[in-house]
């Protein structure tokens, strides 16, 4: 796949950092690969806070370079899945109002977008979360959450995405 990218350096051994640059700045953003249970993996990034020494994922940089961060991202993770071929890899956005929804669909256009591709390469499936009247899911958040996980299709909406070598 041909996407735009940053350099990123290893920084631990399921954790890497780049450099997002645009039009607020240069920010320090790290991608962490959380084990949940064995060989599964939770994936997060995010600006970096260097005081606290966390990953600040609900911050929203604006600087213009989305999809150069999520091609980052995505490029990571595959590099991830190479050199840990029976993992699993699940992530999903934010669960606070609103910005679930901006995040989340940001990963399925570009699923959407490279399926073809990684279809010949990877397993790809989607989450679909049981959500009550109020359109809340149902459960601890993320993967506790109550609903099913299906072969990725485009035109589906999902709640939380996963990614493994087939």
């Amino acid at each position: 796949m041909n996407i735009e990218r940053y350099a990123t350096e290893r920084v631990g051994k399921t954790k890497f950092r780049f450099f997002s640059e645009g039009k607020n700045g240069r920010f320090e953003m790290r991608i962490s690969f959380e084990q949940i249970s064995h060989n599964f993996y939770n994936l997060a990034f995010g600006l970096w806070n260097t005081s606290l020494l966390t990953i600040e994922d609900s911050v929203e940089l604006r600087n213009g370079d989305m999809d150069k961060i999520l091609g980052t991202v995505a490029t990571v993770a595959m590099s991830f899945l190479k050199s840990n071929r029976s993992a699993s890899i699940a992530a999903s956005g934010r669960t606070l109002p609103g910005e679930h929804a901006v995040r989340t669909r940001k990963y399925q256009m570009g699923l959407s977008r490279n399926l073809n591709e990684l279809n010949a390469v990877y397993d790809v499936y989607g989450f679909k979360a049981l959500k009550n009247e109020n359109d809340e899911i149902s459960g601890t958040s993320p993967y506790g959450w109550e609903g099913e996980w299906e072969k990725f299709q485009v035109g589906s909406n999902y709640d939380a995405f996963l990614i493994n070598l087939k």
